[in-house]
């Protein structure tokens, strides 16, 4: 590789993860600015799941047109459309229109961070290197996602704190996320590379003729490893998705102070998803195999995961559930760092990479339309009860069974892609 080329890649690298690591903070700010974000828009807490709900089935609808639009547009032209699409929404956003005009900028920004966002980016990636770097690539871009996440969400709090009413720093906060988002969409139409080379003129006429060709659609659909890699992704995020009630576990069973407790928080969302992606990358590239590598993470998550359900309550048992949330976090967060690194390992056509994106997003985030209600009805169940921890202890057991799943997965994963390799003279 080239020097010039070499430094392609690694500004692409840098300016996905800026871009990816704060495109999403727009749509999600009520993670973090919940009270004031419903004091600031006038929305009730049923108000502001219900735009939370127009956004996440939006973003359902949208991942699989949305690898295909990957597949046939340039990733950089996406790229900066979704940047400064976003940051055009957010600044709509920070006039604070009424309610149904709320629901209208969320179902924008899916089609934004989703639609012709996230497929692109994973295309950009893949398309950095071959196979046996798949791991790196993906480990580095989500661990970048990360650490800029990180910075980007300690520069929010800081611009909020300088309004004199929270509604102004609400304001505060989602001005600084939308210039934040211009900036990027700027830099990535200066310093990204043109991805897409001009077609021929035969292929010229039969893209315009057929822009999303359903052949191409197909032939990713038709492949049983691509859902495979799709099953490995809701394995791991739903549970994710549960391992969201630890943190209460913590306070509720070993009266854990509230700020160490969200100390832990920040620790679980933003360090273990750098360190995690970041060594998933490097080892699983090591190991040559993506795939084996998540099966690695799966038989740890199982096993922190069980180990939740045996530790019992009471101080005394602290430093071994801090350890336990530690371990199952890294293990947690580094399976969710490949979930795209299994592309090409699975004989994805470099052509086709957005299309099996796509498949792999649909399948993985499927579990948010429903799971978050599901595991607070679940956690809620007990509350109040003879056995408050009993809801928790239920959300340890799915973490465990799940992560089962997961390993066996990976496991028949493997071995349709040993034979697949077999029958296409890659391996004897």
């Amino acid at each position: 590789m080239t020097k010039a080329r070499a430094g392609n890649k690694w500004m692409t690298l840098i300016l996905v993860a800026f871009a990816g690591g704060i495109i999403t903070k727009l749509p999600y700010l009520r993670e973090t600015y919940m009270a004031p974000l419903m004091e600031a828009t006038g929305a009730n807490a049923t108000q502001l799941g219900l735009i939370m709900s127009a956004y996440g089935i939006v973003n359902f609808i949208c991942y699989f047109p949305g690898g295909i639009l990957a597949d046939k547009f340039s990733c950089k032209t996406l790229i900066v459309f979704s940047c400064i699409g976003t940051a055009l929404a957010g600044f709509w956003f920070w006039t604070m229109p009424s309610f149904i005009w709320l629901v209208v900028i969320h179902a924008i920004f899916a089609i934004t961070t989703v639609f012709t966002f996230w497929a692109a980016m994973v295309k950009s990636i893949n398309r950095l290197g071959e196979a046996e770097e798949q791991g790196r690539l993906f480990g580095l871009l989500e661990g970048g996602r990360g650490l800029i996440g990180t910075i980007a969400a300690f520069g929010s709090v800081a611009v909020f704190s300088w309004a004199a009413d929270s509604i102004g720093g609400m304001q505060n906060a989602i001005m600084y996320y939308s210039v934040l988002m211009l900036i990027a969409g700027v830099l990535c139409l200066v310093f990204m590379e043109n991805d897409k080379p001009a077609p021929k003129a035969a292929e010229e006429t039969a893209a315009k003729a057929n822009p999303l060709n359903m052949k191409d659609f197909m032939e990713v659909v038709k492949m049983p490893r691509v859902w495979l890699c799709g099953l490995l992704g809701i394995c791991n995020y739903s549970a994710l998705i549960f391992h969201g009630y630890v943190t209460a576990y913590l306070s509720a069973a070993f009266e854990i102070p509230d700020s160490t407790v969200a100390t832990l928080s920040v620790v679980r969302t933003y360090m273990m998803m750098m360190l995690g992606a970041f060594a998933a990358g490097y080892i699983a590239d090591k190991l040559g195999s993506r795939i084996k590598f998540i099966q690695f993470g799966f038989i740890g998550m199982t096993v922190f995961a069980l180990a939740y359900v045996v530790i019992p309550a009471g101080k005394s048992s602290i430093p071994l559930i801090v350890a336990t949330f530690v371990v199952y976090g890294l293990c947690l967060y580094a399976i969710k760092a490949l979930y795209f690194a299994t592309i090409d390992e699975v004989m994805v056509p470099k052509r086709l990479a957005g299309t099996a994106s796509g498949v792999i997003s649909l399948c993985t985030y499927a579990p948010e339309i429903f799971l978050y209600t599901l595991s607070g009805s679940m956690v809620d169940k007990y509350a109040g009860t003879a056995t408050p921890l009993k809801g928790y202890m239920n959300c340890f057991i799915a973490m465990s069974v799940l992560s089962a799943i997961g390993f066996v997965s990976a496991f028949l994963l493997l071995n349709l892609n040993r034979k697949a390799r077999l029958a296409a003279g890659m391996e004897k």
